[in-house]
């Protein structure tokens, strides 16, 4: 016998079959009122994403935030852009940056970077520079591309860094080489860092 959760697991993901997110939509759904924690997940994000069902924001929002609750970082991640933006819930900057900083502590790259920019931009938080260059530098160390360049903008702006260029373009280089356009812009513009 197939388990239906994993039939829909397959069937969203592409795997050894064709992805047919109508078809497993309904099969997540089950899994995730069962209480299976990444099919919550998905549930929240086909909701969000209207893949196989009508798009409901605020119905992503309830299946983040059971999986958040249970320690998922990807939807803690969601949940906190939902919270940050308003989408399906009331705009919340303060919760927003609580669910980033627990993504981070979990070691989530994206949340590290987001967390970072939040101190930079007082963002439900006070602003402190000293936060955003030690989470700035988390991400780019775990190698992430936006994390790659905020370090190297903050070298090359001497943002809460003292100002160096030397590193600056060695971390713009490396969130180039990862596909950052921001990043191979500021390379490519006349003389910035020389």
């Amino acid at each position: 016998m197939v388990d239906q959760a994993e039939l829909g697991r397959a069937l969203f993901y592409g795997i050894r079959r064709k992805r047919n997110y109508r078809k497993a939509f309904p099969l997540l759904l089950r899994a995730a009122e069962e209480g299976r924690v990444h099919w919550q997940y998905l549930a929240g994000y086909a909701l969000a994403n209207g893949l196989g069902v009508k798009r409901n924001m605020k119905q992503a929002s309830k299946w983040y935030e059971r999986a958040g609750r249970r320690g998922h970082v990807g939807a803690l991640f969601n949940l906190a852009l939902m919270y940050e933006h308003g989408r399906g819930v009331k705009q919340n900057l303060r919760k927003a940056f609580a669910l980033y900083k627990l993504g981070a502590l979990e070691g989530d790259r994206e949340a590290q970077v987001n967390l970072a920019i939040a101190y930079h931009d007082g963002l439900g938080t006070p602003k402190n520079l000293a936060q955003y260059i030690r989470w700035t530098k988390k991400a780019a160390s775990k190698r992430d591309s936006k994390g790659q360049f905020n370090l190297g903008l903050a070298y090359f702006e001497g943002d809460g860094l003292p100002k160096n260029l030397r590193l600056a373009r060695i971390w713009l280089e490396r969130a180039a080489e990862k596909g950052n356009k921001n990043a191979a812009r500021l390379l490519k513009s006349p003389n910035p860092l020389s």
